[in-house]
């Protein structure tokens, strides 16, 4: 072999073992994220999804069928003007987070009234995919998409609930003792008012909440006294007629969500009705 050839060779051989820097199964990104909110730089915060964003692209030209392949096509009308206005779905920048499965892709073979309606409840449809590994194609100018992976999912819902709180300075008590009542533990003094741990933690993760929302808007979503990373919109569930003229969608946004009803005209799928809508607590 050449000694170019064998360079090049030996090159490529390198970094295919090495692995990708910043990426979700590499400490750098979760280290990247810790170290921007430590110095409150959003600076670093914008180069942490900077990579995020590099790490993954939409994988729209590898749909692995049909029905798949028609989804795409689906959620990129449900965000065009004339139906999103007609769910109110809401686009807040400049970081938006795009889902990366989709639950679940079914067919009716034959239209029935509540087909049509968007009763899917008493729809009797074949099932053809599910779990389906979907990053759809989202891109507007000024706005970074990322698609919201189970390693993501992890490194930002870790970032806001697991965490080591600053160390107490208990030399500015005199004859402190720590009590506990109730699960909670106090440190009392004659110079301070009681620390309260629960809630040094709850200040710890709104301002780690707080830090994130001020840079990337609506990337968080809150349940049930906790916020998580969500993304800012998600298709659930799409049954399609066979010969794709209608489409049955179920999607939600935070804690609220729906049924609607598509209708493909000249190729192109279009509002046909809000079959429901509902909101969680």
């Amino acid at each position: 072999m050449r000694p170019k050839l064998l360079l090049l060779a030996l090159c490529l051989l390198y970094l295919a073992g090495t692995p990708l820097v910043g990426s979700a199964q590499d400490p750098g990104q979760r280290e990247l994220l810790e170290r921007a909110y430590d110095t409150k730089s959003y600076v670093l915060l914008e180069q942490f999804f900077d990579n995020w964003q590099k790490e993954y692209a939409d994988n729209e030209a590898e749909a692995p069928d049909k029905w798949v392949a028609e989804a795409h096509k689906v959620f990129a009308a449900m965000l065009r003007p004339d139906i999103s206005s007609e769910i109110g779905i809401e686009v807040l920048g400049p970081v938006l987070v795009v889902q990366s499965t989709l639950d679940k892709i079914g067919y009716v073979n034959k239209k029935s009234m509540a087909f049509q309606k968007g009763d899917l409840d008493k729809t009797v449809y074949v099932t053809v995919d599910s779990a389906i590994d979907f990053r759809p194609k989202y891109q507007i100018e000024g706005l970074t998409a990322v698609y919201l992976t189970e390693g993501y999912k992890t490194i930002v819902n870790d970032y806001l609930t697991t965490f080591i709180l600053p160390p107490l300075e208990i030399e500015t008590f005199d004859d402190w003792e720590m009590t506990e009542t109730d699960s909670i533990w106090n440190i009392t003094g004659n110079e301070k008012e009681p620390y309260d741990l629960e809630e040094a933690k709850l200040q710890e993760e709104l301002e780690r909440i707080f830090f994130l929302r001020d840079y990337a808007g609506s990337i968080l979503c809150h349940y049930f006294l906790a916020s998580v990373i969500t993304p800012f919109f998600s298709i659930d569930k799409i049954i399609f007629d066979r010969s794709f003229q209608y489409a049955v969608v179920e999607y939600h946004q935070c804690k609220r969500g729906g049924t609607i009803v598509l209708k493909k005209v000249k190729n192109k799928w279009t509002f046909d009705h809000l079959y429901e809508r509902w909101v969680s607590s």
